[in-house]
């Protein structure tokens, strides 16, 4: 093979890497999220609850 070749798959690699990063990190991203589950807690100060 020439250097053609290998400037090609090497641009390639590097591509298929960040690509692969990137939809990584936008799958983490969703994962992370805001919750769709549990549990709110609404806190008030200590003498608004039983005034």
């Amino acid at each position: 093979m020439n250097r053609k070749t290998y400037r090609l798959c090497l641009v390639m690699l590097i591509a298929a890497a960040i690509a692969s990063g990137i939809f990584y990190y936008r799958m983490i991203q969703e994962k992370n999220g805001m919750p769709k589950e549990g549990t709110f807690v609404w806190e008030t100060e200590a003498g608004d609850a039983f005034a």
